[in-house]
């Protein structure tokens, strides 16, 4: 016979050592005794199978060897033996091994069996793969459910916040759990956000506090920004700018008749009559209160802890509160009076104050103390707050960052000052970083760097020479009193303009006439005049000759000297600057180096450039042009004091008007246009004008008619509430809702009354609206003023957008004489075919969100890893501008129907 096979190796590479099946260890009976090892079981229960226990019985006996110092081999084993039938497949096999019966791995006396290519131990333990079983968002754990809840409050409970906020969306029961428990959101919150952070204000619970902790997304109902994360703790509730700005009021935004004065001796009871200013509180003083810039919500009003009240004064222009909380306030205030009769406070004949009943005391002071208390909290929270934001930026690394790099700077050939690092914008985001520095954040910052240090030691030496004496300046201020001098004869002597002067006041007198007669937008006058000029300049065969920006005499240059003059000389000659219509073309630009988007600040012609040289000059870096407006010129000293002497009426410029020449681009766009979409500004680069497209000739309202309602058409107060309420879900303008109701409510009563409903109806409707929604704004401009051009622009009511008990009041003072309809002249609100461009521009900006939000939606199901967004719904949901003007207006005949079906209202 041939030589016997050998079975496999154990420690194959290619072969797992003890397979993938559960292991048990076997070792012999007594403690001390050597040997043992791994054998495999299969998984199944053992009342399925039989049990066989298989010893050495199929080797030969053991046999006395005498004790001696030398090893002899072992005897030949003549003993016929009977093989044993091998045990089922079906059986529990175990095998028991002892190092008596074991030589050489084998065991004793025996040789090894001949083997097939699969042996019965591979039959028993077949081979799987060496991969482990991963638990992945594509393969999630499926016996959740079987695992106890209390373990699942001791997993959940080290997640971070949130995770938890994502865990309650997955299924129902993770849903009930988080809910029912708040240890486990107390356990998460107090290991990932510290220990040491406040405890949940009163009212909040541990849920309701994670989730304005770390949650995401503004909580106004209909809105769908998913990215806010600032909370206004003192109104516990996160919100953007927008709802911020339309949910919350200025005392000073309130009606004279909603002034209530708290009585004085309650408020010297229970306030300090210090901390309060003025003296008599109101009130809203009742009401958690913030500090607002106009714009976004800034910090929680201070309070004086130790005195209980509220801490300084500040005016009311710069404290806000809830208009629904006031609106409730105000109602349980009136309630208040109405059941305990007359609360009004009596003043006496030595100048005291008493009140009506000790019932209303009683309410003040739990809603002073309770207050009080949400003040304190958010107080404590937004210094907590605070605290971990500066401990999250390390400024020890910051400092040793700008060390590091100042160092590296003066060691180069030739060295960078310090001071020359501070005007690199590419230095300035470098030192925003929290990591300490390295070789390679200094490498890649040089390379930044390096191509600009010629624009920043220009920007250096402009600050060195304005911040010394005129007299002592150097050849560029020498340029520009030379060029003033050249230049201003024409404010001394009337008339006496240079040659050069007088040509470019002629060129821009005709761009100008030529802007009028195309009917240029008044928003885009201004800009287009003065680059139709500079084009039409540049392509002149023949220039006149004159006195340059760079001090030379010859073929003449244009300076930014001429741009302003063509503005003060042209155009403000045709357009008075304190009009309305000025104010539009004059004060309306943008600069182009600002790219904010939450706030934009619009510029004059000459406040923007002076703008530039303060703010955007001090930078230089990649896309950065404005460092060459830091031109020195003289600001101060003998030689302003010498022109005052003259008589002249000068303070002095403020912007290098006559050393800077005219850039083909201007650093300059109309207030319509969006700066954050446009490329960096260069002053060489030619960019086409974009001018603003003219309102569409057709009206919104054009064939149609106001539905008839759930109301009667006479009820001109309730149609008009049932228009803005039916408007309020879409995205539309709230002076544009304004201008629908308005209208709806008028069509519906002029079919049964030929004359306008009288002014007290638009009264009580304004009222309705306010109980309906305490959220819209009901504040407009005087329209009749706006209209009329000839009203300063920084009246009061044309200005700022003022409440309607006051717009009312000033239209009977100022206008109820001029026999004009307050229908069309009380509310300076859209026109009748802007309304349709701001329906469209609304909803074609919804309609591109709803396409996404759905797309998205449908990739949920192919891949589990996306999460649905938090305010996909809302999106999805939201109402279309054109749907909620359909309900409220419809065709008027067949032909006019498929004309509107065909049309983007």
């Amino acid at each position: 016979m041939g030589k016997a096979k050998p079975g496999p190796r154990a420690n194959a590479p290619d072969k797992p050592k003890y397979g993938s099946g559960p292991l048990m260890r076997v070792q012999k009976q007594f403690r001390n005794a050597q040997g043992s090892s791994y054998q495999v079981i299969t998984p199944q229960s053992l009342h399925q199978r039989k049990i066989v226990f298989r010893t050495d019985n199929l080797s030969a006996p053991d046999r006395s060897v005498p004790s001696s110092n030398v090893s002899t081999p072992p005897l030949p084993d003549n003993t016929r033996h009977h093989q044993a039938p091998p045990t089922p497949a079906l059986e529990h096999a175990f095998v028991i091994n002892t190092a008596a019966n074991m030589r050489h791995g084998r065991q004793a006396g025996r040789e090894p069996p001949q083997l097939s290519r699969q042996s019965t131990e591979e039959m028993l333990l077949p081979r799987q793969s060496k991969r482990k079983a991963l638990f992945k968002p594509s393969r999630p754990l499926q016996n959740s459910d079987q695992i106890n809840s209390d373990i699942w409050q001791t997993i959940l409970g080290y997640c971070e916040p949130q995770l938890l906020l994502e865990a309650k969306t997955i299924n129902s029961g993770f849903y009930r759990l988080l809910s029912d428990r708040s240890g486990i959101w107390r356990q998460s919150r107090q290991i990932h956000l510290g220990s040491d952070m406040p405890d949940p204000p009163r009212g909040l619970t541990e849920q309701q506090y994670v989730d304005l902790l770390v949650g995401r997304g503004c909580q106004s109902r209909n809105c769908h920004r998913e990215r806010i994360a600032r909370v206004c703790w003192e109104f516990r509730v996160r919100l953007c700018s927008d709802c911020f700005r339309s949910k919350v009021m200025r005392a000073d935004d309130l009606n004279p008749h909603r002034h209530h004065e708290l009585p004085h001796d309650i408020n010297e009871g229970m306030l300090n009559r210090d901390e309060i200013r003025p003296a008599d509180s109101m009130l809203w003083d009742l009401l958690p209160q913030a500090i607002s810039d106009g714009r976004r919500y800034v910090h929680p009003r201070a309070v004086n802890r130790t005195t209980n009240t509220w801490a300084g004064w500040s005016g009311v222009r710069s404290y806000v509160f809830l208009r629904s909380a006031y609106a409730q306030l105000e109602s349980e205030y009136l309630e208040l009076q109405r059941s305990n009769g007359t609360l009004t406070a009596v003043v006496a004949s030595d100048g005291t104050r008493s009140d009506g009943g000790p019932l209303i005391e009683q309410w003040i002071r739990n809603k002073h103390s309770s207050n009080m208390a949400i003040m304190a909290d958010a107080d404590t929270i937004d210094k907590w707050r605070k605290r971990q934001q500066f401990a999250l930026s390390d400024h020890l690394n910051r400092l040793d960052r700008h060390d590091f790099f100042a160092e590296r700077a003066e060691n180069l050939s030739p060295p960078i000052d310090y001071r020359m690092l501070d005007y690199m914008a590419a230095f300035r985001r470098a030192l925003k970083v929290d990591t300490p520095p390295t070789e390679r954040s200094w490498t890649v910052l040089k390379k930044k760097i390096l191509p600009y240090r010629s624009q920043a030691q220009q920007v250096d030496d402009f600050n060195i020479l304005m911040m010394q004496n005129p007299g002592a300046a150097g050849a560029l201020v020498e340029r520009f009193v030379l060029l003033r001098e050249h230049r201003s004869d024409w404010k001394r002597f009337s008339g006496a303009y240079q040659p050069e002067q007088n040509f470019v006041l002629e060129l821009g007198e005709k761009e100008f006439a030529r802007c009028l007669a195309a009917g240029v937008a008044d928003e885009d006058l201004l800009l287009l005049c003065l680059k139709n000029v500079f084009d039409e300049y540049a392509q002149l065969t023949t220039r006149p000759t004159g006195l340059n920006f760079d001090g030379t005499t010859g073929l003449y240059c244009l300076s930014l000297d001429d741009a302003r003059m063509i503005v003060h000389l042209i155009m403000e000659k045709h357009i008075a600057s304190d009009s309305q219509r000025g104010s539009v073309v004059f004060r309306k630009l943008k600069c182009r180096g600002c790219t904010r988007t939450d706030f934009t600040k619009t510029w004059s012609f000459e406040g923007a450039f002076e703008h530039m040289l303060i703010t955007h000059a001090q930078l230089v870096g990649e896309g950065l042009e404005f460092w060459q407006f830091a031109v020195p010129f003289p600001h101060s000293g003998a030689y302003w004091t010498l022109r005052r002497r003259r008589g002249e009426d000068d303070n002095g410029d403020r912007f290098p008007w006559y050393t800077v020449p005219w850039p083909r681009c201007l650093p300059l766009v109309p207030f319509h246009q969006d700066v954050c979409k446009m490329d960096n500004w260069h002053p060489a680069v030619s960019e086409p004008f974009v001018r603003k497209e003219s309102p569409p000739s057709i009206s919104a309202f054009e064939g149609r008619r106001a539905r008839q309602g759930p109301r009667s058409r006479a009820d001109f107060p309730e149609n008009l509430a049932f228009a803005v309420k039916t408007l309020t879900s879409s995205r539309l303008d709230g002076l544009c809702q304004m201008k629908i109701a308005l209208r709806y409510a008028l069509d519906l009563y002029m079919r049964i009354d030929e004359g306008e409903p009288p002014m007290s109806m638009l009264f009580l409707g304004f009222e309705l609206i306010h109980h309906a929604n305490a959220n819209f704004d009901l504040r407009f401009k005087c329209g009749s003023c706006v209209a009329e051009g000839t009203v300063d622009p920084s009246a009061k009511q044309v200005k700022y957008r003022i409440p309607y008990e006051a717009l009312i009041t000033h239209w009977e003072q100022r206008h109820i004489e001029d026999e004009i309809s307050w229908t069309e002249s009380l509310m300076h609100l859209p026109s009748d075919s802007e309304v349709l461009v701001l329906m469209t521009e609304a909803d074609k900006k919804l309609q591109a969100e709803k396409d996404a939000a759905r797309a998205r939606e449908e990739k949920l199901a192919e891949n589990v890893r996306k999460r649905p967004r938090l305010k996909g719904q809302v999106v999805i949901q939201a109402r279309l501008a054109r749907d909620a003007f359909e309900e409220l207006f419809e065709p008027t005949s067949t032909m006019d129907r498929a004309y509107h079906e065909n049309t983007p209202v």
